[in-house]
Parts: structure tokens; sequence; C-alpha cells
């Protein structure tokens, strides 16, 4: 016998949307969401350069931090030392590194190579476990600070300590892992130091530096807790830091007027400092001893004038010594001098040269293998010169062949323990351009003309970093800053620039 099914099926069919109406049910619970995964920012389209922990340095784009542009490995450190933090000097462009043996270098950024300044190391050395330095751009000093509250002022060109300051204070147990100065810009007259606490994620104004009081900005709204740096654009108040934490590397920007950070990209590398490039400079003086600091790509200056000259002396050589950044000049009597960048205080080298100076305009530049300086004049004078005894070493052949008028000289691999070198001048006669080889005989080899007709005070020099080489020429009564092409001896117009000038030097990170 067939059974019905019917009143069976009834049942279980009324249970099934029982079921449903109880599971949509709004006072049910509702799922829990999953929580959203952190993402970065979109990044400034900015370029930047940064350590590793490792002695590297790596060059970026900071919408691209998982392929630098290039990188470099530092050498020439003590034994088992470490760069432990890095900036760029504004008033020269040179990279500075901060070593873990209490040591200042110069980093040279084609080759890696570290060159000490100093024969020891500064004292007092580096306290706490982890330090910072930026450069003071008003009078290009560096400022040290340690996360104990240790306090430095430091010298760029001697590598020694300057001052030690008043410890950090006006927040208790503050730990500051990474410092960075606005206006980084040679010649600015104003800036504020900022300090960033990894431990308390603050940023502070550290006012008046000297004295170390540090006042709240405000909460980074990130937990910092770890190793990194912190640095400023040179034109701008736009700020970046690194934070290393747990081994991973993230960018963050830094707020200068509420200290939030926002995360805008991660590092594949251990990056614990980052800095930002400072401008082109190069350096001029007038007849009427003033230094002028100029962005040579753009023509725009600042001025000091000079301090400690004397009556009817003026500027006719200039040039930076390769081996510690500090600006030289020969004067028209006879007198070695350096310069102060800052302030236009000049200091005098020796009691004066013997034999003196003969002509009316000089090439004045130094040879970066041996650690002197040539002085070739107008006249076909050819000097070598000793920059810390400020006389004479040798007189050298004179320029030939012929009657040269050469007015300006410059050397290539304008840096530090280079082996290599040539030396090139210009002769505003003929207006060309020669290869002095050698440079101890004068003997002159024609590279080609300038194409241009200049008078014969001008300034003219090589740049360390580049290798470019510029000049100032007044051509047609109109003064301006040229390239100079060291293979053809062309001249091409880069920029006007007004005030007349006797001397010209190129910065050496330039």
């Amino acid at each position: 016998m067939r059974q019905n099914l019917f009143p069976l099926k009834s049942v279980l069919l009324m249970g099934l949307l029982t079921f449903f109406v109880a599971c949509s049910d709004d006072d049910a619970a509702p799922m829990p969401q999953p929580e959203p995964i952190p993402m970065p920012q979109v990044a400034p389209l900015v370029e930047f350069t940064a350590l590793s922990n490792d002695n590297k340095v790596f060059y970026f784009n900071a919408r691209n931090l998982g392929s630098p542009i290039r990188s470099l490995t530092i050498s020439g450190l003590q034994s088992g030392e470490s760069i432990i933090s890095i900036d760029y000097r504004p008033a020269t462009g040179q990279l500075y590194g901060l070593g873990s043996s209490s040591r200042l270098y110069l980093i040279n950024e084609n080759s890696g190579l570290a060159t000490p300044l100093g024969t020891t190391a500064f004292t007092p050395q580096i306290a706490g476990t982890s330090s910072s330095i930026d450069f003071n751009p008003t009078v290009d000093r560096i400022r040290l600070v340690s996360n104990n509250g240790q306090n430095l002022r430091l010298h760029p060109e001697l590598g020694t300590v300057v001052a030690t300051d008043g410890s950090l204070n006006g927040v208790p147990n503050a730990r500051v892992e990474a410092i960075a100065y606005t206006n980084s810009v040679s010649g600015s007259t104003s800036t504020l130091l900022y300090d960033i606490d990894y431990t308390a994620d603050k940023l502070y104004v550290q006012n008046p530096p000297n004295d170390g009081g540090l006042q709240e900005v405000g909460n980074l709204e990130v937990d910092f807790d770890g190793v990194g740096g912190f640095d400023i654009m040179p034109n701008s108040n736009y700020a970046m830091a690194v934070n290393n934490k747990n081994n991973e590397s993230r960018l963050y920007t830094i707020s200068l007027a509420t200290g939030k950070a926002i995360w805008i990209g991660t590092f594949t590398q251990q990056i614990v400092e980052v800095a930002f490039k400072s401008n082109p400079i190069a350096y001029a003086t007038s007849a009427s001893n003033v230094l002028y600091r100029i962005n040579p790509l753009l023509g725009s200056s600042n001025s000091v004038n000079l301090i400690g000259m004397n009556a009817n002396e003026q500027i006719v050589g200039l040039d930076f010594r390769p081996a510690n950044g500090a600006l030289y000049a020969v004067t028209n009597q006879s007198r070695m001098l350096t310069i102060n960048i800052a302030n236009g205080q000049v200091t005098a080298i020796g009691s004066g040269l013997s034999p003196t100076l003969s002509g009316t305009d000089f090439g004045f530049d130094f040879n970066p293998t041996v650690d002197r300086i040539r002085l070739v004049s107008n006249t076909g004078q050819n000097l070598r010169l000793h920059p810390d005894l400020g006389t004479v070493v040798a007189t050298d052949g004179n320029l030939n062949p012929s009657s040269p008028s050469v007015t300006a000289a410059a050397y290539t691999n304008n840096f530090a323990q280079t082996t290599s070198t040539q030396l090139f001048v210009i002769d505003t006669n003929n207006n060309s351009l020669y290869l002095q080889n050698p440079p101890n005989d004068g003997t002159l080899v024609l590279v080609g003309s300038l194409g241009v007709t200049a008078t014969a005070m001008n300034g003219f020099d090589i740049g360390g970093n580049s290798n470019e080489a510029f000049a100032i020429l007044n051509v047609n009564s109109e003064q301006a800053v040229y390239k100079i092409n060291l293979s053809t001896g062309a001249a091409t117009k880069v920029v006007n620039f007004s005030p007349n000038i006797t001397a010209m030097a190129v910065g050496l990170g330039f």
C-alpha cells in the first residue's frame, strides 16, 4: 500500500521557514567585519638620500621606495665603525656623516669614500645609544643631539666640538632620536630646530638650541618606538622621517605645525636616516669686499660683507679646500686668507707670500691630489702655495708658449683623496680654454675657443661632485654665469648675475 507523505513534507517545510525567519531576525548579532588593512598614503614627488644600518647610502624617489635610483657603499671608516647619521652642508653641498667612533666624515657621493675631519675622535664623545646631526644654516655649524640629552656643536672643517651646550630640558625624560633645522640654505638669517622623541612619539621645537629647551609641537599619532632619522627640505617646511622598528623601515611625512606623522611608504632596506640634498651653491667676491652666496643655476644670491680686510685690499682668488671644505682666498696684497662663510670674517694664514703676486688677474685653485694651491697670473706667474703655512712652496716654470694672459684656473676631480686631476685655465686675451700640462712646467695646450669675448676679471671653478665647470664672465658689458665645456672650451650662458666680481668658487658638493 502506498503511504501518503504530504503531511510529513508540510511539517518539514514549516520547520525550515521558522528557522530562516529566526536567522533573519533584526535583533540577531551582525557578523564581525574584518579589520581594514592599513595602507600608506600617496608620497610626494621628491628625491632624497637615505642611510642604511650597514653603511650604505641610497638615493630614492619617495614614490618608488622599492627601487633606489642608485646606491653606494661607504668605505674608509675605522674598523667596526658605522655611520649613524648624515646631513648635507648647505654652505658647500657636501654629504657629512657621523661615525659611531665620534668622528665626522665627508662622504664622496660618487665613490662612497669617507674622509675623516681631524686626526682623532672629537671630545666629549657621543653619549647615549642614538645620536643625530643636522647643520644650522645660519652659522654653518653642526648640531649633535643624543637620546640621553647630550647637546653639542661641531665644526664642519675641523671635526671638533665647538661647544658643549645645555642638556635637553623642559620635557621630563625626553629621548630625542632625530633633529632637523628649517631654512637649510647658505646665508639663511633665521632657522628653527625640530626634534623627534621616538619614545614619547612627539615633535618638539628646541628653542633656543644652545640651551636645549624643548617645547612640544604635538603628537606624531604613530608609535615610533625604534630608531630613525628626520630632515626638512631646504626651500620649504616639508619634512620627512624614517622609523626602523621590528626590522621594518617606514617613511613618514611630518607636519611641523601639528607633529602628525603620515605613513607614505616602506623600504626594503633597513633605513635609519634620511637627508635632503642642499641647493647648488657657489661664492663670489666683489671689489668692494662683499661675499656673494649664489645659486649658479638660478642666479639668486645673498651676501655678507667681508670683515678683517686691509685698506685697499681685495680678493683676487677664491677656492674651497677639498681636504676639509674650508674657503680660501688670496688678495692683491699677497695675503692668503680663510673666510668664514656665515659671517664673512677673514683670517690671515702666514705673514704674506714671497715672491709676491705679479700681475692684475689671477687663477687660484687647489690641486686635490697633493693638497697644495696653484696660483697663475696674466703675466705668466706660476706658483705653488702651502695652505697651512701661507707660504710659496715652489716657483714653477712661467706659463708658455709665447706670453699667455691667464686669468682663471681650476682643477678637475675636486674632492679629497683623489689620485688624478687636470688643470684647466682661461686666457681672456684670446678667449680660449687651455689644459696646463704638466702644471709645474706651465705648458699650455689649447682645448678650444670660449666662443665669447670676456673681460679679464672673471671667476672659474669645477664642481667637486659633478665635475662640471662654471665661470662668471663679463661679455658685452653683461655679466652672467656660464657653463664651460672642458672638451671643447665652449661657454654656454646659464643665467645673468649682475654684481661685478673679482673671484669665484663652486661648492665642493655641487
